[in-house]
């Protein structure tokens, strides 16, 4: 049954077993009864009837399959919009598959081919008319570009509802209530969301971190640790074991240069919820002492200690401080420097001339309603709510 028509089993514990007797077949058997005096083509003929027999026998079982199969198709194509590019309904879609395929992991690879499949065929007919000066070649040019674009938009799509999905799993993470012992994990599950803990760019892709929940510009930096060793940061640095949560050295993808003004980022998180601050012991002297250190050894490295980019005096740091503005925090940015408050906002910014620091002070909810608002059009555009 597997062979025939692509079905292993039915509901996973019954098998099918069918066959064929006729005179036809009777007449034609061989002396030791072991193969028939037919040509291929009348087996083939014969087997391709008797396949549509065996799914007119197990129609019910095969609709179900296939109502299984659609249901799939359309789940991966809400989770996956690059899949809507695939022609076809989910039902004509989940048609071109075997019935044994049913798990989501095998449909998604199926879907996955597909729509390579449509793409290499829409390029080669593209290819095709170009060298063989055919008279469409502009039909066919208009054709394939609207058709990539269809492509293009599809992986948008499936881009902008993965950054969604990230947001709503960060909002419901704020929801959580930590007992005591629990308020340093639930600082380390926010970070993790942003940017996993203790990694590097050595380990993860530009679209592995998610610090575009920040700042949409540090969605394609090229180069940054979290919660990393300041020695394996910096040259000789005056605290190695002191950790900055996030630390980015260089621009964007794309745009590496040896300017040496380009800035330097730090991220810093704190426990939602705290209020213990003190002059002494608070985010901004804590990014303070973090950039000293880094403008002190003067050189950034990677994790191996290949160089990366030199800092100097006059290296401008962009600190995001995550944390809640709570009365004490207050205190310490009126203490510390002068700050001023973002119009319609709870985050708080300040250019702190003696450092040559740009530090901008967010609560947790001030992120995250920042981040759906760059991204509400997007959001809006394919039909997804905020």
């Amino acid at each position: 049954m597997d062979g025939v028509i692509g079905l292993k089993a039915i509901d996973s514990k019954f098998a099918f077993l069918g066959y064929i007797e006729s005179a036809a077949l009777d007449e034609s058997v061989n002396d030791t009864r072991t193969d028939f005096s037919l040509s291929e083509d009348e087996i083939e003929s014969i087997v391709d009837q008797a396949k549509e027999r065996v799914k007119e026998f197990l129609a019910p079982e095969l609709a179900e399959i296939r109502e299984k199969q659609t249901g799939i198709v359309s789940a991966l194509r809400i989770e996956h919009p690059r899949f809507l590019s695939i022609q076809g309904t989910d039902a004509e879609v989940a048609e071109t598959l075997h019935y044994g395929t049913n798990r989501k992991e095998d449909i998604f690879v199926e879907m996955s081919r597909q729509s390579l499949r449509q793409y290499e065929r829409r390029k080669n007919a593209f290819k095709r008319s170009i060298e063989k000066k055919l008279p469409d070649v502009e039909a066919k040019a208009k054709e394939y570009v609207a058709e990539l674009k269809q492509e293009s938009v599809s992986s948008l799509a499936e881009y902008v509802m993965k950054r969604k999905l990230v947001l709503d799993v960060f909002e419901e993470s704020l929801k959580f209530k930590p007992n005591t012992d629990q308020d340093s994990e639930y600082e380390d599950v926010l970070h993790d969301i942003i940017c996993p803990l203790k990694s590097t760019s050595s380990d993860l892709d530009y679209d592995d971190h998610n610090l575009w929940i920040v700042d949409d510009r540090l969605a394609f930096y090229s180069y940054f640790n979290s919660d990393t060793r300041m020695e394996k940061q910096v040259s000789d640095p005056t605290h190695p074991k002191d950790r900055p949560d996030v630390s980015i050295f260089d621009l964007g993808l794309g745009f590496e240069n040896e300017d040496k003004s380009s800035p330097i980022t730090i991220v810093e998180f704190k426990r939602p919820k705290i209020d213990n601050y003190t002059l002494e012991k608070n985010p901004i002297t804590q990014v303070r002492k973090y950039v000293e250190d880094m403008r002190k050894s003067g050189e950034a490295i990677k994790y191996d200690g290949t160089p990366i980019r030199s800092i100097e005096e006059t290296t401008p740091f962009m600190c995001h401080i995550i944390a809640d503005i709570t009365p004490k925090l207050r205190d310490v940015m009126k203490a510390l420097g002068n700050f001023h408050r973002k119009a319609g906002s709870n985050t708080y910014y300040s250019w702190d001339a003696s450092y040559s620091i740009f530090i901008e002070v967010s609560s947790f909810k001030d992120v995250l309603e920042s981040a759906k608002s760059r991204n509400r059009a997007f959001f809006e555009r394919i039909g997804i709510s905020v």
